[in-house]
């Protein structure tokens, strides 16, 4: 018997569901398709993607964070001098 009631948002799981499951089957393809020279660079070139984007992505945001922090005189790494007027 089929159910009447089904829940809200079922429909549109069930497609991204049948949507990925196309996207692995054609990925599934293209591996088998490949030579093993060629899976080969394509594993050295994920592999180096994983691990340089978020390197650099994590370099950017310490930079930005240290760049913000002496803007906001939140470190005294500089001496401040105080300035003397000359006498009148």
């Amino acid at each position: 018997m089929k159910n009447i009631n089904s829940a809200p948002g079922n429909a549109n799981f069930d497609s991204f569901w049948q949507g990925l499951c196309g996207l692995v089957r054609q990925g599934v393809d293209a591996l088998g398709a490949m030579s093993w020279p060629m899976l080969l660079a394509c594993a050295i070139g994920l592999a180096l993607f994983i691990t340089i984007l978020p390197l650099v992505l994590t370099l950017f945001l310490i930079f930005l964070l240290v760049k913000w922090a002496n803007n906001s005189g939140g470190f005294g790494w500089e001496k401040k001098t105080t300035q003397q007027q000359p006498p009148q």
